[in-house]
Protein backbone atom coordinates (compact mmCIF):
# COMPACT_ATOMS: atom_id res chain seq x y z
CA UNK A 1 0.00 0.00 0.00
CA UNK A 2 2.83 2.55 0.67
CA UNK A 3 4.54 1.75 -2.35
CA UNK A 4 1.49 2.21 -4.50
CA UNK A 5 0.99 5.75 -2.60
CA UNK A 6 4.70 6.44 -3.43
CA UNK A 7 4.44 5.55 -7.13
CA UNK A 8 1.20 7.62 -7.97
CA UNK A 9 3.16 10.74 -6.11
CA UNK A 10 6.06 10.50 -8.37
CA UNK A 11 3.05 10.27 -11.37
CA UNK A 12 1.92 12.94 -9.95
CA UNK A 13 5.33 15.30 -10.00
CA UNK A 14 5.73 14.02 -13.65
CA UNK A 15 2.01 15.17 -14.59
CA UNK A 16 3.25 18.82 -13.78
CA UNK A 17 2.53 18.67 -10.01
CA UNK A 18 6.20 19.09 -9.09
CA UNK A 19 8.51 19.90 -12.16
CA UNK A 20 7.55 22.85 -14.10
CA UNK A 21 7.50 22.54 -18.12
CA UNK A 22 10.32 24.36 -20.07
CA UNK A 23 8.70 26.45 -21.84
CA UNK A 24 11.61 27.06 -24.76
CA UNK A 25 11.24 28.26 -28.06
CA UNK A 26 13.95 28.23 -30.93
CA UNK A 27 13.72 30.28 -33.88
CA UNK A 28 16.80 30.19 -36.32
CA UNK A 29 17.36 33.58 -37.49
CA UNK A 30 19.79 34.96 -40.55
CA UNK A 31 21.83 37.37 -38.59
CA UNK A 32 23.22 38.78 -35.64
CA UNK A 33 21.98 41.84 -34.13
CA UNK A 34 23.89 45.34 -33.98
CA UNK A 35 23.28 49.00 -32.10
CA UNK A 36 20.58 48.16 -29.36
CA UNK A 37 19.85 51.89 -28.24
CA UNK A 38 16.51 52.04 -29.49
CA UNK A 39 16.38 55.88 -30.91
CA UNK A 40 19.87 55.51 -32.89
CA UNK A 41 19.77 51.28 -33.61
CA UNK A 42 20.76 49.93 -36.99
CA UNK A 43 18.35 49.42 -39.64
CA UNK A 44 18.28 45.74 -39.49
CA UNK A 45 15.68 43.54 -38.75
CA UNK A 46 16.94 41.77 -35.56
CA UNK A 47 17.60 44.19 -33.68
CA UNK A 48 14.50 45.69 -34.27
CA UNK A 49 12.59 42.50 -33.03
CA UNK A 50 14.86 42.28 -30.37
CA UNK A 51 13.99 45.63 -29.08
CA UNK A 52 10.24 45.45 -30.00
CA UNK A 53 10.13 42.41 -27.47
CA UNK A 54 12.40 44.07 -24.55
CA UNK A 55 10.83 47.00 -24.55
CA UNK A 56 6.88 48.26 -24.67
CA UNK A 57 6.30 51.55 -25.97
CA UNK A 58 3.01 53.85 -24.96
CA UNK A 59 0.82 52.94 -27.95
CA UNK A 60 0.74 49.67 -29.54
CA UNK A 61 -1.03 47.97 -33.10
CA UNK A 62 -4.44 46.10 -32.13
CA UNK A 63 -4.33 42.66 -31.82
CA UNK A 64 -6.99 40.69 -33.39
CA UNK A 65 -8.05 37.93 -35.84
CA UNK A 66 -8.59 38.78 -39.57
CA UNK A 67 -11.50 36.92 -41.64
CA UNK A 68 -8.90 34.28 -42.35
CA UNK A 69 -8.61 33.14 -38.38
CA UNK A 70 -4.28 34.15 -38.54
CA UNK A 71 -3.70 36.50 -35.68
CA UNK A 72 -2.34 40.35 -37.14
CA UNK A 73 -1.49 43.56 -35.60
CA UNK A 74 -3.87 46.13 -37.37
CA UNK A 75 -1.55 48.72 -38.96
CA UNK A 76 -4.23 51.34 -38.58
CA UNK A 77 -5.90 50.55 -34.83
CA UNK A 78 -4.01 51.49 -32.10
CA UNK A 79 -4.55 50.04 -28.17
CA UNK A 80 -2.84 51.27 -24.76
CA UNK A 81 0.44 49.21 -24.28
CA UNK A 82 2.43 50.97 -21.20
CA UNK A 83 -1.08 53.60 -21.90
CA UNK A 84 -4.08 52.13 -20.20
CA UNK A 85 -6.02 54.87 -22.50
CA UNK A 86 -5.26 57.60 -24.08
CA UNK A 87 -7.89 61.32 -25.28
CA UNK A 88 -7.55 63.57 -28.00
CA UNK A 89 -8.83 66.56 -27.26
CA UNK A 90 -11.29 68.58 -29.61
CA UNK A 91 -8.97 70.77 -31.60
CA UNK A 92 -6.75 67.52 -31.68
CA UNK A 93 -3.83 69.01 -30.44
CA UNK A 94 -3.24 67.76 -27.03
CA UNK A 95 -3.42 63.84 -26.89
CA UNK A 96 -3.33 62.78 -22.74
CA UNK A 97 -2.06 59.55 -22.08
CA UNK A 98 -2.89 57.52 -18.60
CA UNK A 99 -0.33 55.22 -17.75
CA UNK A 100 -1.06 51.73 -16.13
CA UNK A 101 -0.85 52.11 -12.74
CA UNK A 102 1.89 49.87 -10.63
CA UNK A 103 3.90 48.46 -13.68
CA UNK A 104 7.21 47.99 -13.38
CA UNK A 105 10.53 47.64 -15.38
CA UNK A 106 12.50 44.49 -15.20
CA UNK A 107 14.54 45.60 -12.14
CA UNK A 108 11.13 46.51 -9.92
CA UNK A 109 11.40 49.95 -11.01
CA UNK A 110 7.63 51.90 -11.30
CA UNK A 111 7.44 52.96 -15.02
CA UNK A 112 5.78 56.06 -14.45
CA UNK A 113 5.28 59.80 -15.68
CA UNK A 114 8.89 60.71 -15.07
CA UNK A 115 10.02 57.93 -17.31
CA UNK A 116 7.90 58.89 -19.88
CA UNK A 117 9.01 62.22 -20.26
CA UNK A 118 12.29 61.17 -19.38
CA UNK A 119 12.32 58.97 -22.46
CA UNK A 120 10.86 61.93 -24.55
CA UNK A 121 13.68 64.39 -23.59
CA UNK A 122 16.27 61.85 -24.43
CA UNK A 123 14.72 61.23 -27.80
CA UNK A 124 14.49 65.18 -28.60
CA UNK A 125 18.07 65.62 -27.07
CA UNK A 126 19.93 63.00 -28.67
CA UNK A 127 18.04 64.07 -32.23
CA UNK A 128 18.27 61.20 -35.15
CA UNK A 129 15.26 59.77 -37.03
CA UNK A 130 12.91 59.28 -33.79
CA UNK A 131 13.55 62.64 -33.43
CA UNK A 132 12.57 63.77 -36.63
CA UNK A 133 9.60 60.98 -37.09
CA UNK A 134 7.97 62.34 -33.52
CA UNK A 135 8.98 65.84 -35.16
CA UNK A 136 7.06 64.72 -38.42
CA UNK A 137 3.89 64.42 -36.20
CA UNK A 138 3.97 68.00 -34.85
CA UNK A 139 5.52 66.57 -31.43
CA UNK A 140 7.99 70.20 -31.34
CA UNK A 141 10.73 69.11 -28.98
CA UNK A 142 10.90 67.95 -25.32
CA UNK A 143 8.83 70.76 -23.74
CA UNK A 144 5.74 69.19 -25.87
CA UNK A 145 5.52 66.16 -23.33
CA UNK A 146 4.76 67.35 -20.12
CA UNK A 147 4.00 65.40 -17.04
CA UNK A 148 0.78 66.00 -15.39
CA UNK A 149 0.67 63.46 -12.51
CA UNK A 150 2.66 60.14 -11.95
CA UNK A 151 0.25 58.20 -13.87
CA UNK A 152 -0.21 60.86 -16.44
CA UNK A 153 1.40 62.54 -19.69
CA UNK A 154 0.29 64.87 -22.22
CA UNK A 155 1.52 65.44 -25.70
CA UNK A 156 1.30 68.98 -27.56
CA UNK A 157 0.58 69.02 -31.15
CA UNK A 158 1.54 72.04 -33.02
CA UNK A 159 -1.21 71.47 -35.65
CA UNK A 160 -3.88 68.25 -35.60
CA UNK A 161 -2.48 64.88 -37.91
CA UNK A 162 -2.94 61.39 -38.00
CA UNK A 163 0.35 60.36 -38.37
CA UNK A 164 1.26 60.67 -34.13
CA UNK A 165 0.08 56.92 -33.41
CA UNK A 166 1.69 55.57 -36.06
CA UNK A 167 4.95 56.97 -35.51
CA UNK A 168 4.92 55.99 -32.01
CA UNK A 169 3.71 52.45 -31.81
CA UNK A 170 7.63 51.23 -32.93
CA UNK A 171 11.14 50.39 -31.05
CA UNK A 172 12.53 54.16 -31.51
CA UNK A 173 9.82 54.96 -28.36
CA UNK A 174 10.87 52.67 -26.12
CA UNK A 175 9.86 53.56 -22.53
CA UNK A 176 13.22 53.78 -20.76
CA UNK A 177 14.03 53.43 -16.95
CA UNK A 178 15.67 56.82 -15.69
CA UNK A 179 17.00 55.26 -12.51
CA UNK A 180 19.11 52.78 -14.93
CA UNK A 181 19.89 54.90 -17.71
CA UNK A 182 20.89 58.09 -15.80
CA UNK A 183 24.36 57.08 -14.19
CA UNK A 184 25.73 56.01 -17.64
CA UNK A 185 25.19 59.74 -18.92
CA UNK A 186 28.27 61.66 -19.09
CA UNK A 187 29.32 65.17 -20.29
CA UNK A 188 30.79 63.28 -23.26
CA UNK A 189 27.72 60.60 -23.62
CA UNK A 190 24.75 62.68 -22.57
CA UNK A 191 22.33 60.25 -23.42
CA UNK A 192 24.23 57.02 -22.86
CA UNK A 193 24.31 55.84 -25.95
CA UNK A 194 27.63 54.00 -25.15
CA UNK A 195 26.12 51.79 -22.55
CA UNK A 196 22.62 51.40 -24.48
CA UNK A 197 24.10 50.07 -27.55
CA UNK A 198 25.16 47.00 -25.89
CA UNK A 199 22.75 46.68 -22.72
CA UNK A 200 19.25 46.68 -21.58
CA UNK A 201 19.21 45.23 -17.84
CA UNK A 202 16.80 46.84 -15.44
CA UNK A 203 15.21 49.18 -18.29
CA UNK A 204 13.71 46.89 -20.27
CA UNK A 205 9.61 47.57 -20.00
CA UNK A 206 8.62 44.56 -22.37
CA UNK A 207 7.66 41.09 -22.41
CA UNK A 208 11.60 40.02 -22.17
CA UNK A 209 14.84 40.53 -20.83
CA UNK A 210 17.88 40.22 -22.83
CA UNK A 211 19.52 37.32 -20.99
CA UNK A 212 22.28 36.26 -23.11
CA UNK A 213 23.50 37.56 -26.24
CA UNK A 214 26.58 35.26 -27.51
CA UNK A 215 27.39 37.42 -30.56
CA UNK A 216 27.41 35.23 -34.08
CA UNK A 217 25.97 32.67 -32.37
CA UNK A 218 22.76 32.68 -30.27
CA UNK A 219 20.33 35.77 -28.54
CA UNK A 220 18.35 34.54 -25.69
CA UNK A 221 15.50 36.41 -24.68
CA UNK A 222 13.37 35.41 -20.66
CA UNK A 223 10.43 36.48 -20.02
CA UNK A 224 10.30 39.33 -18.00
CA UNK A 225 8.89 38.71 -14.37
CA UNK A 226 7.03 42.55 -14.42
CA UNK A 227 5.69 42.59 -17.60
CA UNK A 228 2.21 42.98 -17.66
CA UNK A 229 0.80 41.30 -20.79
CA UNK A 230 0.81 38.21 -22.48
CA UNK A 231 3.46 35.85 -22.52
CA UNK A 232 3.01 32.34 -23.48
CA UNK A 233 6.60 31.27 -22.70
CA UNK A 234 9.49 31.43 -20.73
CA UNK A 235 12.36 31.95 -23.15
CA UNK A 236 13.31 32.51 -26.85
CA UNK A 237 16.39 31.34 -28.09
CA UNK A 238 17.05 32.87 -31.56
CA UNK A 239 19.76 30.85 -33.20
CA UNK A 240 21.85 32.89 -35.77
CA UNK A 241 22.37 30.64 -39.05
CA UNK A 242 23.54 33.02 -41.73
CA UNK A 243 22.89 29.50 -44.21
CA UNK A 244 19.11 29.56 -45.42
CA UNK A 245 19.53 25.95 -46.33
CA UNK A 246 21.08 24.85 -43.08
CA UNK A 247 18.28 27.02 -41.80
CA UNK A 248 15.82 24.82 -43.45
CA UNK A 249 17.40 21.67 -42.55
CA UNK A 250 17.08 22.96 -38.84
CA UNK A 251 13.23 23.51 -39.10
CA UNK A 252 12.83 20.54 -41.24
CA UNK A 253 14.84 18.19 -38.38
CA UNK A 254 12.68 19.91 -35.57
CA UNK A 255 15.78 21.39 -34.44
CA UNK A 256 13.94 25.15 -34.33
CA UNK A 257 10.56 25.81 -33.54
CA UNK A 258 10.38 28.68 -36.94
CA UNK A 259 12.99 29.47 -39.19
CA UNK A 260 13.25 33.14 -40.59
CA UNK A 261 13.44 33.92 -44.36
CA UNK A 262 13.10 31.08 -46.12
CA UNK A 263 13.65 31.32 -49.68
CA UNK A 264 10.40 31.49 -51.83
CA UNK A 265 12.33 28.52 -54.00
CA UNK A 266 11.76 26.05 -51.34
CA UNK A 267 8.07 27.19 -49.95
CA UNK A 268 6.02 24.92 -51.78
CA UNK A 269 7.65 21.49 -50.83
CA UNK A 270 7.62 22.72 -46.96
CA UNK A 271 3.52 23.45 -47.93
CA UNK A 272 2.63 19.72 -48.92
CA UNK A 273 5.05 18.59 -44.93
CA UNK A 274 2.58 18.08 -42.80
CA UNK A 275 5.18 18.91 -39.38
CA UNK A 276 5.36 22.26 -41.24
CA UNK A 277 3.15 25.17 -40.91
CA UNK A 278 3.37 27.82 -43.67
CA UNK A 279 1.53 31.23 -43.00
CA UNK A 280 1.30 33.43 -46.20
CA UNK A 281 0.01 37.39 -45.73
CA UNK A 282 -0.32 40.19 -48.30
CA UNK A 283 1.80 43.15 -47.20
CA UNK A 284 2.76 46.63 -47.95
CA UNK A 285 6.21 46.25 -48.98
CA UNK A 286 7.69 47.77 -52.55
CA UNK A 287 9.66 46.19 -54.54
CA UNK A 288 10.81 48.47 -57.34
CA UNK A 289 13.92 48.97 -60.10
CA UNK A 290 15.30 52.33 -59.85
CA UNK A 291 16.08 54.87 -62.44
CA UNK A 292 18.43 57.76 -61.70
CA UNK A 293 15.84 60.45 -62.97
CA UNK A 294 18.84 62.98 -63.45
CA UNK A 295 21.20 60.78 -64.87
CA UNK A 296 21.02 59.97 -68.83
CA UNK A 297 19.04 58.29 -70.56
CA UNK A 298 16.70 57.63 -67.60
CA UNK A 299 16.25 61.43 -67.43
CA UNK A 300 13.99 61.56 -70.34
CA UNK A 301 10.75 59.84 -69.24
CA UNK A 302 9.93 58.27 -72.46
CA UNK A 303 13.06 55.93 -71.67
CA UNK A 304 11.31 55.06 -68.01
CA UNK A 305 8.21 54.76 -69.92
CA UNK A 306 9.76 52.37 -72.65
CA UNK A 307 11.43 50.03 -70.20
CA UNK A 308 8.83 49.92 -67.84
CA UNK A 309 6.64 48.51 -71.04
CA UNK A 310 9.52 46.19 -71.81
CA UNK A 311 9.60 44.18 -68.15
CA UNK A 312 8.34 41.10 -67.90
CA UNK A 313 6.67 41.37 -64.48
CA UNK A 314 4.55 38.19 -64.17
CA UNK A 315 7.29 36.58 -65.35
CA UNK A 316 9.39 37.79 -62.54
CA UNK A 317 6.89 37.18 -59.96
CA UNK A 318 5.85 33.51 -61.01
CA UNK A 319 10.03 32.95 -60.88
CA UNK A 320 11.71 34.88 -58.56
CA UNK A 321 9.20 35.53 -56.13
CA UNK A 322 7.87 32.25 -56.87
CA UNK A 323 4.18 33.31 -57.24
CA UNK A 324 4.65 35.01 -53.72
CA UNK A 325 3.27 38.68 -54.55
CA UNK A 326 1.88 40.86 -56.81
CA UNK A 327 2.35 43.39 -59.12
CA UNK A 328 3.27 47.00 -58.04
CA UNK A 329 0.39 48.93 -59.16
CA UNK A 330 1.18 52.57 -57.81
CA UNK A 331 3.44 54.84 -55.54
CA UNK A 332 0.62 54.14 -52.64
CA UNK A 333 0.88 50.09 -51.95
CA UNK A 334 -2.61 47.99 -52.03
CA UNK A 335 -3.18 48.12 -47.95
CA UNK A 336 -2.75 51.80 -47.94
CA UNK A 337 -5.51 53.88 -47.82
CA UNK A 338 -6.40 56.00 -51.02
CA UNK A 339 -4.71 53.35 -53.31
CA UNK A 340 -5.85 53.04 -56.90
CA UNK A 341 -4.56 51.02 -59.73
CA UNK A 342 -6.86 53.24 -62.00
CA UNK A 343 -3.84 54.84 -63.67
CA UNK A 344 -1.70 51.71 -64.12
CA UNK A 345 -0.76 51.23 -67.57
CA UNK A 346 2.17 49.04 -67.51
CA UNK A 347 2.19 45.37 -68.61
CA UNK A 348 4.75 43.83 -70.87
CA UNK A 349 4.28 45.10 -74.45
CA UNK A 350 7.89 45.11 -76.70
CA UNK A 351 6.29 46.64 -79.81
CA UNK A 352 5.26 49.86 -77.36
CA UNK A 353 8.41 50.06 -75.47
CA UNK A 354 9.82 50.16 -79.58
CA UNK A 355 7.87 52.93 -80.26
CA UNK A 356 9.05 54.80 -77.11
CA UNK A 357 12.42 54.22 -77.38
CA UNK A 358 12.42 55.74 -81.09
CA UNK A 359 10.40 58.71 -79.47
CA UNK A 360 13.32 59.09 -77.10
CA UNK A 361 16.09 59.62 -80.11
CA UNK A 362 17.37 56.18 -79.37
CA UNK A 363 16.03 53.85 -82.23
CA UNK A 364 18.58 51.43 -81.91
CA UNK A 365 18.42 51.32 -78.18
CA UNK A 366 21.85 52.03 -75.69
CA UNK A 367 24.13 50.26 -73.30
CA UNK A 368 22.88 49.73 -69.65
CA UNK A 369 24.76 48.77 -66.39
CA UNK A 370 22.51 47.28 -63.78
CA UNK A 371 23.79 47.19 -60.69
CA UNK A 372 22.66 44.83 -58.06
CA UNK A 373 23.22 43.88 -54.66
CA UNK A 374 25.32 40.38 -54.76
CA UNK A 375 23.83 38.98 -51.54
CA UNK A 376 20.04 39.49 -52.82
CA UNK A 377 18.91 36.16 -54.00
CA UNK A 378 16.01 37.42 -56.14
CA UNK A 379 17.91 40.46 -57.66
CA UNK A 380 20.10 37.94 -58.95
CA UNK A 381 17.62 36.28 -60.58
CA UNK A 382 15.63 39.47 -61.63
CA UNK A 383 18.66 40.90 -63.18
CA UNK A 384 18.71 38.09 -65.73
CA UNK A 385 14.90 38.26 -66.77
CA UNK A 386 15.76 42.67 -66.96
CA UNK A 387 18.90 41.81 -69.34
CA UNK A 388 16.72 39.49 -71.55
CA UNK A 389 13.69 41.49 -71.60
CA UNK A 390 15.56 44.96 -72.57
CA UNK A 391 17.69 43.25 -75.04
CA UNK A 392 14.78 42.55 -76.87
CA UNK A 393 13.77 46.22 -77.26
CA UNK A 394 17.32 46.96 -77.84
CA UNK A 395 19.01 47.54 -74.59
CA UNK A 396 21.83 45.68 -74.06
CA UNK A 397 22.27 45.41 -69.86
CA UNK A 398 25.62 44.19 -67.95
CA UNK A 399 25.00 43.38 -64.75
CA UNK A 400 27.07 45.05 -62.61
CA UNK A 401 27.12 43.00 -58.58
CA UNK A 402 28.30 45.29 -56.20
CA UNK A 403 28.97 43.38 -52.24
CA UNK A 404 25.40 44.57 -50.47
CA UNK A 405 26.54 46.81 -47.64
CA UNK A 406 28.57 49.09 -50.79
CA UNK A 407 25.35 48.72 -52.76
CA UNK A 408 23.46 50.24 -49.48
CA UNK A 409 25.68 52.70 -48.91
CA UNK A 410 25.49 54.09 -52.82
CA UNK A 411 21.75 53.48 -52.99
CA UNK A 412 21.35 55.82 -49.89
CA UNK A 413 23.88 58.62 -51.50
CA UNK A 414 21.26 58.23 -54.55
CA UNK A 415 24.39 57.66 -57.01
CA UNK A 416 23.32 54.73 -58.58
CA UNK A 417 21.74 55.19 -62.10
CA UNK A 418 19.76 51.87 -62.81
CA UNK A 419 19.47 49.39 -60.05
CA UNK A 420 17.95 46.93 -58.03
CA UNK A 421 16.26 48.79 -55.08
CA UNK A 422 16.05 47.10 -51.83
CA UNK A 423 12.32 46.38 -50.56
CA UNK A 424 10.66 49.76 -48.67
CA UNK A 425 7.67 49.67 -46.35
CA UNK A 426 6.48 52.45 -44.27
CA UNK A 427 5.92 51.75 -41.09
CA UNK A 428 3.31 54.34 -40.74
CA UNK A 429 0.38 53.14 -42.72
CA UNK A 430 -0.18 56.96 -44.53
CA UNK A 431 -0.19 57.11 -48.09
CA UNK A 432 1.54 60.81 -47.77
CA UNK A 433 3.85 59.43 -45.03
CA UNK A 434 5.08 56.76 -47.29
CA UNK A 435 5.14 59.04 -50.54
CA UNK A 436 7.14 61.87 -48.66
CA UNK A 437 10.28 58.78 -48.18
CA UNK A 438 9.96 57.50 -51.30
CA UNK A 439 9.42 60.73 -53.62
CA UNK A 440 10.61 63.45 -51.65
CA UNK A 441 12.73 63.04 -48.59
CA UNK A 442 16.77 63.34 -49.47
CA UNK A 443 17.73 59.90 -47.97
CA UNK A 444 15.04 57.53 -49.34
CA UNK A 445 14.60 59.11 -52.95
CA UNK A 446 17.25 56.88 -54.79
CA UNK A 447 15.59 57.43 -58.30
CA UNK A 448 15.78 61.58 -57.50
CA UNK A 449 12.65 62.11 -58.46
CA UNK A 450 12.33 65.91 -58.82
CA UNK A 451 8.23 67.31 -59.83
CA UNK A 452 7.25 70.39 -57.47
CA UNK A 453 3.52 69.51 -57.61
CA UNK A 454 3.52 66.35 -56.26
CA UNK A 455 6.36 68.03 -53.92
CA UNK A 456 3.70 70.54 -52.72
CA UNK A 457 0.68 68.12 -52.73
CA UNK A 458 2.83 65.67 -50.24
CA UNK A 459 3.95 68.81 -48.38
CA UNK A 460 -0.03 69.98 -47.92
CA UNK A 461 -1.56 66.86 -47.08
CA UNK A 462 0.40 65.14 -45.23
CA UNK A 463 -0.48 66.53 -41.73
CA UNK A 464 -4.40 67.13 -42.79
CA UNK A 465 -7.03 65.47 -41.31
CA UNK A 466 -9.21 66.34 -44.22
CA UNK A 467 -10.32 63.01 -45.42
CA UNK A 468 -12.08 63.94 -48.72
CA UNK A 469 -8.95 66.59 -49.51
CA UNK A 470 -6.22 63.75 -48.74
CA UNK A 471 -7.43 61.15 -51.39
CA UNK A 472 -8.23 63.59 -53.73
CA UNK A 473 -4.72 64.99 -53.38
CA UNK A 474 -3.54 61.19 -52.99
CA UNK A 475 -5.52 60.63 -56.88
CA UNK A 476 -3.75 63.35 -58.34
CA UNK A 477 0.03 62.02 -57.42
CA UNK A 478 -0.54 58.64 -58.15
CA UNK A 479 -1.66 59.65 -61.63
CA UNK A 480 1.50 61.88 -61.93
CA UNK A 481 4.10 59.35 -60.68
CA UNK A 482 2.81 56.48 -62.73
CA UNK A 483 2.74 58.50 -66.01
CA UNK A 484 6.21 60.09 -65.03
CA UNK A 485 7.54 56.58 -64.18
CA UNK A 486 10.43 57.02 -62.28
CA UNK A 487 10.70 53.67 -61.14
CA UNK A 488 9.73 50.27 -62.51
CA UNK A 489 6.79 49.30 -60.39
CA UNK A 490 7.89 46.06 -59.59
CA UNK A 491 6.15 44.15 -57.13
CA UNK A 492 4.78 44.14 -53.55
CA UNK A 493 6.11 40.61 -51.64
CA UNK A 494 4.27 38.58 -49.67
CA UNK A 495 4.96 37.74 -46.41
CA UNK A 496 6.01 33.87 -45.97
CA UNK A 497 6.06 32.74 -42.60
CA UNK A 498 7.69 29.25 -41.66
CA UNK A 499 7.25 27.00 -38.42
CA UNK A 500 6.22 23.59 -37.02
CA UNK A 501 3.10 22.45 -37.17
CA UNK A 502 2.90 22.62 -33.39
CA UNK A 503 3.51 26.21 -33.15
CA UNK A 504 0.22 28.70 -32.21
CA UNK A 505 0.04 32.03 -31.99
CA UNK A 506 1.76 33.78 -34.70
CA UNK A 507 1.02 37.13 -35.06
CA UNK A 508 1.61 39.28 -38.43
CA UNK A 509 2.16 42.66 -38.01
CA UNK A 510 1.77 44.49 -41.34
CA UNK A 511 3.16 48.01 -40.11
CA UNK A 512 6.94 46.27 -39.33
CA UNK A 513 7.08 42.91 -40.20
CA UNK A 514 8.73 42.36 -36.64
CA UNK A 515 7.85 38.79 -34.88
CA UNK A 516 6.35 38.97 -31.63
CA UNK A 517 7.50 35.91 -29.63
CA UNK A 518 5.41 36.35 -26.70
CA UNK A 519 2.43 35.32 -28.39
CA UNK A 520 4.01 32.12 -29.72
CA UNK A 521 3.44 28.98 -27.62
CA UNK A 522 3.34 25.36 -28.36
CA UNK A 523 -0.04 22.81 -28.74
CA UNK A 524 1.82 20.28 -25.99
CA UNK A 525 2.36 23.04 -23.48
Amino acid sequence: MKLKFISIFVLLLWLGFGFAQDKTLIIAIPSDMQNLDPTLSGGDVITQEVLTSVYSFLIDFKREQNAEGQWIGNADEFVGDVAESFEISEDGTKVTFRLRPGIKFSNGDPIDANAVKFTYDRIFGQGGITAFLTGMAAVKDGNSVQVIDDLTVEFTLDTPNTLLFGNMAQFGHAILNPNVVEPYMTADDPWAHEWLQNNTAGTESGPYVLANWDRGNEIVLERNPNYWGTVENDRVILKIIPDASARLAQLQAGAVDMAVGIPTKDIANLEGNADITVQRFTTRAVGYIGMNNEVAPFDNVKVRQAISYAIPYDVIIDNVLNGYGIQLTSPIPQGTPYHTDEYFQYSQDPEKAKALLAEAGFPDGFDATFTIPNDNAEAKEGAVWVQSALKDIGINVTIEEMPGAAFTEKMQKREHGFFWANQWISINNDPFYHMFWLLKADCCDYAKYSNERVWELIDQYTLSTDAAAREAAAMEIQQTVIEEAPWIFLFQPDAVITMRSNVEGYTWYSADRYLRPQYLKLSDW
